[in-house]
Parts: structure tokens; C-alpha cells; sequence
């Protein structure tokens, strides 16, 4: 079970991108933060925490009653929210509205998002219009490219600093090429990829947008990640199968600077229930490497002080 050298992490200088580390990052809601957290122990509680919004229910205070769902969680040091804010109902592609926000028809919620965001002032990661070349989603390029920049540009009249955009590309996917999505490097902090399947690891997609991104000077995140059709449930198997090249992907790439983990049990939900069991405190064999991962000096926990230096 040995796991490969670590890359030199290289520093792009993107907004809350850390120096020479990799944030840990989990979700993706408060009960899965909660047992994750007791899960991995006090010294690796992670640095940044999962929540959704959708861009029609951005009412005012939408933003704080997440934010307060998670609060006490994670109680040490420097913890911040990863947003994924939608333009669409997941599975229902139909139902995109990726058109009306750049035609400006949900103006006064992103305002008052943008207000909330202004007034909450702490860091926050937004992945806009998540999972873009998703067939799920339904997102088509022209239009989603006109939102993201009407989005960005309501951000920059609140002087929105402490918002890192997120741009965010899905494997599953992989049959839409990203770049007609891309809305511009001025435009865009970090590049996401979402990784469930163990073949997503090695695809060769997977490698490319990593590459691509490096060659855009822009950090990676893994925005969302579960061990998707594998579970813990194997003990070291599943470790092989699926944890040992999801952490190698992160040793090797040399412009990964933060994942995210979805410590579900999908079996709970219709839609993914043949996905397995996802909780790591559920193995002991998987429990104990997650925890000898994280005891990586790389990898920067909420207790590291990461924010110090961006």
C-alpha cells in the first residue's frame, strides 16, 4: 500500500489559492461534516466544508442559514465554505436556466446574494453552474458562458475579494469538451474536476484538464469526490481500488491545491443508491489510511493557518 513521492506543488497565485499545500476539504452536508470530523480527529479537521444553493432560491439570509447549519462543526482554525451554486435541477436537465440568468431574469437574487456574500466577508469558493458539461445538467455553452459573466460581473460591483470563482468540469461528462464553457482566464480563480469512479482517476480526460489548467496557470480542485460502485466496505480493497489512485492523482499533480469528499452512505438516496457506502469511519482498514494520509505535512487543515498566506 505504499503511495507515490509527493510532486513540488506549484503556486499559481490564484485568489485563496494556498502556498505549497493541498486544502482538505468534506461534505457535502452537516451531519456527514459532523461524523466526518470526529471521524478523522481534531488535528485534521478539515479546512473548507461543502454546501449547494441554486441561483432561484437565493432569498435573503439563504446564504447564513447554510452557513449556520455547519457552524460549530469544524471549531478549530481556519474553515471556509465551498459553495456549488446552480443553474439547473440535477437530473432534469430540461429544467436549465442557464439562459435566463444572462438574460438577467434572476438579477435581484444574485444581488442579494452578492449582498449576503459582501456581508459574511469571510473566504468562500463558488463553483458557478457546477459540473457544466454535465448531460445531468443540461447546460449548453453560449448561454452558460453569458451567465457566468453577468454572475462575475455583479460580483466585482460588491467588491467581492474574499470570492474565489470556480470553473468546474465533470468526467462523467467527458463526451462535451470543457473549453467551449471556458468563460476566460480573467474571469476564472481555480479550475474543478468532480471524481467518483476509480477509472476517473486514469482517464485520460482527467489528465488532460489537469494538464490544461497548468497551462492556464490555474490551480485545481476537486470539488466533489466519492469512491463511487467501490465504498469502504472492502477495508484494503476498497483503499486499492479507489482511495490509493484518488491520493496518488493528488501526490502527482503538481497544480492540485484542494479536494473536496462526500462522506455519504448512498444507499440512503434513490437517485444514487447503488453507489455504496462512502463513510470512512464505517471501515477500520480505511479509517486508519485516511488518517495516515492526512498525516501528510502537505495536506493544510483548518488548524494550519493556510489563510495567513493567500
Amino acid at each position: 500500500m505504499t503511495m507515490i513521492d509527493w510532486s513540488e506543488r506549484i503556486n499559481c497565485g490564484a485568489r485563496l489559492e494556498p502556498v505549497d499545500g493541498v486544502l482538505h476539504g468534506a461534505g457535502q452536508s452537516p451531519d456527514a461534516l459532523r461524523e466526518y470530523t470526529q471521524a478523522v480527529g481534531p488535528a485534521y479537521e478539515p479546512a473548507v466544508f461543502m454546501t449547494y444553493m441554486s441561483v432561484k432560491k437565493l432569498q435573503p439570509g439563504a446564504l447564513q442559514r447554510r452557513l449556520d447549519e455547519c457552524n460549530g462543526i469544524v471549531r478549530s482554525g481556519d474553515a471556509v465554505v465551498q459553495i456549488g451554486l446552480s443553474m439547473t435541477s440535477d437530473g432534469s436537465p430540461e429544467l436549465r436556466y442557464e439562459h435566463e440568468v444572462a438574460d438577467g431574469l434572476h438579477d435581484e437574487a444574485l444581488r442579494s446574494f452578492c449582498r449576503q456574500l459582501a456581508e459574511y466577508g469571510k473566504p468562500v469558493f463558488l463553483r458557478i453552474g457546477y459540473e457544466f458539461n454535465g448531460h445531468w445538467n443540461g447546460y449548453q455553452p453560449e448561454p452558460f458562458v453569458a451567465a457566468w459573466r453577468r454572475i462575475c460581473k455583479m460580483m466585482d460591483e460588491y467588491e467581492l475579494d474574499n470570492v474565489a470563482r470556480v470553473w468546474c468540469y465533470a468526467p462523467d461528462g467527458a463526451d462535451n469538451p470543457w473549453m467551449p464553457y471556458y468563460p476566460g482566464d480573467e474571469l476564472v480563480d481555480w479550475w474543478s474536476i468532480d471524481l467518483f469512479s476509480a477509472s476517473h482517476m486514469t482517464m485520460p480526460e482527467t489528465a488532460a484538464f489537469i494538464a490544461e489548467a497548468l497551462e492556464h496557470r490555474k490551480p485545481v480542485m476537486i470539488g466533489e469526490s466519492t469512491p463511487r460502485y467501490c465504498g469502504v466496505n472492502g477495508g484494503d480493497a476498497s483503499w486499492n481500488e479507489w482511495y490509493k489512485p484518488y491520493f496518488e492523482l493528488i501526490r502527482s499533480s503538481a497544480n492540485m491545491k484542494a479536494f473536496c469528499y462526500i462522506n455519504w452512505d448512498w444507499s440512503g438516496y434513490p437517485k444514487w443508491h447503488d453507489w455504496g457506502d462512502g463513510r470512512i469511519q464505517e471501515n477500520r482498514q480505511v479509517l486508519e489510511s485516511y488518517r495516515r494520509e492526512m498525516a501528510c505535512s502537505q495536506y493544510l487543515h483548518a488548524n494550519s493557518g493556510w489563510l495567513k498566506n493567500v
